[in-house]
């Protein structure tokens, strides 16, 4: 298996916290949690709607790092913090950036707290890639 890491610049540190935000392994990007922070590892926000959408940028990031964009997403799965409250403030974002069908795969899971206080939603993908990357 080949296995190679991709850590675009525009994204926070994540060797810091010991993982790498994404890997291209055997023809699949996997992307590490992103969560609502900007190049300085900074919040954009307390709300689930300005962190979800910072999180989709760096997915964004990931993608465009190797020639991909959001519809080249097959899997999605999103952790969102007090889901019964902020589904529908997380799920309005989501329908923003995958607006027409095909949609991918997802799993969306309420979870009590993330790594920290501060992040309110986490989203992980999966995409093809070539396999010459």
């Amino acid at each position: 298996m080949t296995r190679r890491a991709i850590e675009p610049a525009g994204l926070a540190d994540a060797a810091q916290h010991h993982f790498t935000p994404a890997i291209v392994a055997d023809g699949t990007l996997y992307v590490s949690g992103q969560v609502g922070t900007d190049d300085e590892g900074e919040y954009v926000g307390d709300d689930v709607r300005s962190q979800t959408r910072q999180a989709f940028e760096n997915v964004e990031t990931l993608l465009r790092s190797v020639d991909r964009g959001l519809g080249d997403v097959v899997k999605v799965t999103s952790y969102v913090v007090d889901i019964a409250d902020n589904y529908e403030a997380f799920h309005s974002v989501y329908r923003e950036v995958f607006p027409e069908r095909p949609f991918p795969c997802h799993t969306a899971l309420g979870v009590d707290s993330l790594a920290s206080e501060t992040p309110l939603v986490e989203i992980e993908v999966e995409a093809p890639v070539d396999e010459d990357l």
